[in-house]
């Protein structure tokens, strides 16, 4: 096979598309790529099963065509709820990002997420209005509310020419130029006059935001002087690469309009690595996304921040130190392998079987120094316990669950200690879901969700004295030991304090701490159903020995049944785990909001509005509220809430609400 040829950094543009899903990235990709000089056949990013069956993007897709002269870098990130964790990382290989955005939906919550992301990282972007052929499409009020959300940098750089089935054609702004497409060409004409009025009106907003990011444009325009567009050209590229600007495209994927515009806009007016960072000198590159395949291995995702790569180098991983030797590596066409020879950097290629590597790691030449990159993954909230279904899958189970996070970063996993579960936290059920299709599929192992168990806590809430006896005779040496107890609450948080207050002797010192023994496995064994105690004092008052037959396991008995008879008679109470939930919702779903949070048990604390359009409700809920609330909250909002859930404290169980027995434990994973 031919290798792929090689491009030189400043004709190299990685791109990664951005957005809900069903905006149409993954469309939008594919239109990109059979517009190049490859003509690439269409279906080929959305090969994974699991994609298939749910018809939309789970993973990342990578492939690249060639336009002009230059290499575009495709990066089809997923859009999901579910599934967007995968976009972080892919934010470090990019250029420039592409917020495609449903000219029917509009702006939505994972819009938000990702352009705060972008914005920590300085990551130029530009908004491409897609679906402007779509029935109920809209323009104006779409460039209104973003303008109204983001300031005047986010800029009207083209518009359409008509709405859904009238839609053909995009006007150039800047130029005052219009652009239809013809019989599969494109055909540039005057503006219509019917549209000339709205294209002045949105060229005038656009050269106020150009004008503003130079200091001696913006006098001259004050002073009533219109910047020649040549002026106003060089300026807006500038802007671009310094994220002062933020370009608002348009077009339709479906009719095939406005996608040369936006290949024409990525090599003309976005920048290069070279104009965003020093790319001389040895090689170094970051990992930004790893796959599992049960044949293979490791499969990594690599962009070259500097110098160039070529098969067989040898580099050094900043995290661990060691060696990596990149004796396989080449570009990805979606699924596809294409050999490589020179990667410049700012290009992106795969490797594969690299040894004690993950996403996120640099790798760089012997001596280089490098800065780790923070991926900076948002936590999922979703919490699913699972569980081996045969013993030979719990055999297989840890290797295949590490494998599996390797790859999606934006899922854990633990071993609830207090439950003795094994918990997979997601984005959503869907995420949960996804993943155990996929270690079924990819390294048959089988794994079902279990019910999750709660950490459940009981205390007391009065003071209370007990009596523990154990005495036994059956011959030979017996068992005697008798403690008398005194408990009291603690406050919330106090743990558990054991205070001897034992005198004249009448309980050995050597037996003082097995009382204590006796009464923390008393505690740990709870009062009422099971769970463990916490917030109490234990006072050891009194109690008898025997000069033959008192021992230690006496005494730790009696310290147990002496605590458990003050315990019961001390008002115990259960106690629920209870989390800080802070929900963002369009305004719209505030009052829906916060009424389900409430009929959740849930106690408002407050709102706040971080930006136009969108208000934060936080709240405490107890912990058996949010089994679901991930997905749930979905359905409440249309899809257009998100949400972070915090475990805060334990607090009192209402007595109706109480389980009758804690539920057994199974073994620990």
């Amino acid at each position: 096979m031919q290798a792929r040829p090689e491009v030189e950094t400043g004709k190299i543009r990685t791109v990664v598309l951005l957005g809900a899903s069903g905006a149409g990235k993954t469309a939008l990709a594919e239109a990109l790529l059979a517009a190049g000089e490859e003509r690439t056949r269409p279906g080929l990013l959305d090969a994974d099963p699991e994609a298939l069956e749910r018809g939309h993007s789970l993973s990342l897709a990578v492939a690249s065509t060639s336009w002009r002269g230059h290499r575009i870098n495709v990066l089809d990130t997923p859009g999901s709820a579910d599934a967007v964790g995968d976009a972080y990382p892919a934010l470090h290989a990019a250029d420039v990002a592409v917020f495609v955005v449903d000219a029917v939906n509009g702006w939505q919550a994972v819009h938000d997420q990702l352009w705060d992301a972008c914005e920590a990282l300085a990551l130029p972007r530009v908004v491409l209005l897609n679906g402007l052929d779509r029935e109920r499409a809209g323009y104006q009020h779409h460039v209104d509310l973003l303008r109204e959300r983001y300031g005047k940098p986010l800029a009207p750089v083209h518009m359409p020419m008509g709405l859904e089935r009238d839609f053909d054609g995009v006007i150039d702004l800047l130029h005052l130029s219009a652009v239809r497409r013809v019989e599969g060409l494109r055909v540039k004409t005057e503006v219509p006059a019917e549209r000339l009025g709205q294209a002045q009106h949105n060229r005038e907003a656009l050269v106020e935001a150009i004008v503003e990011v130079d200091d001696d444009l913006l006098v001259r325009y004050l002073d009533g002087e219109v910047p020649a567009v040549a002026e106003l050209a060089e300026c807006f590229e500038h802007g671009v690469a310094r994220c002062e600007l933020f370009p608002l495209l348009c077009g339709s994927t479906a009719l095939d309009i406005g996608t040369g515009l936006l290949a024409d806009f990525l090599v003309e007016e976005c920048p290069s690595l070279e104009e965003r960072r020093q790319v001389d000198g040895a090689l170094s590159a970051v990992i930004f996304k790893t796959r599992s395949d049960p044949y293979v291995g490791h499969i990594s995702l690599l962009r070259i921040l500097s110098g160039t790569l070529q098969p067989d180098d040898s580099v050094i991983n900043a995290r661990t130190g060691r060696p990596v030797r990149l004796n396989r590596v080449f570009a990805l066409q979606g699924q596809e392998q294409l050999p490589v020879t020179t990667v410049y950097a700012g290009d992106v290629l795969a490797a594969a079987k690299l040894d004690d590597v993950r996403t996120g790691d640099v790798l760089a030449a012997e001596g280089t120094r490098v800065e780790p990159v923070d991926l900076r993954i948002p936590r999922g909230y979703h919490r699913a316990a699972i569980a081996a279904r045969s013993t030979r899958d719990d055999d297989r189970l840890p290797e295949a669950l590490q494998r599996l996070l390797e790859e999606d970063p934006s899922l854990s996993a633990e071993a609830d200690a207090a439950t003795r579960q094994l918990v997979l936290t997601g984005y959503g059920p869907g995420h949960v879901q996804t993943a155990l299709a996929r270690l079924a599929r990819r390294f048959g192992v089988d794994v079902e969700e279990v019910p999750l168990r709660l950490r459940y806590l009981e205390t007391i809430t009065a003071p209370a004295t007990g009596h523990g006896r154990h005495v036994k005779q059956t011959g030979g040496s017996g068992q005697y030991g008798i403690a008398q107890v005194e408990v009291e609450p603690l406050p919330r948080g106090g743990g558990f304090e054991f205070i001897d207050e034992v005198v004249g002797g009448v309980i050995p010192r050597q037996y003082i701490t097995s009382v204590e023994k006796g009464v923390r496995a008393a505690m740990e064994r709870g009062v009422l159903a099971g769970y463990p105690c916490v917030d109490i004092r234990v006072r050891l008052v009194d109690g008898k020995s025997h000069r033959v037959d008192s021992s230690q396991v006496a005494f730790e008995m009696a310290g147990a049944l002496a605590f458990r008879d003050a315990a019961t008679n001390a008002s115990p109470v259960m106690l629920e785990p209870v989390s800080r939930v802070e929900v963002t919702v369009p305004d719209a779903f505030t009052g829906d909001v916060m009424g389900d949070l409430s009929a959740r048990r849930g106690r408002i604390e407050g709102t706040r509005q971080p930006r136009p359009g969108r208000t934060v409700i936080t709240a405490l809920v107890p912990e058996a509220e949010l089994m679901s609330y991930t997905g749930d909250l979905r359905g409440l909002t249309s899809g257009q809430g998100t949400v972070t859930i915090v475990r805060d404290h334990h607090a009192p169980l209402p007595a109706h609400l109480r389980p009758a027995t804690r539920e057994p434990a199974a073994a620990t994973p």
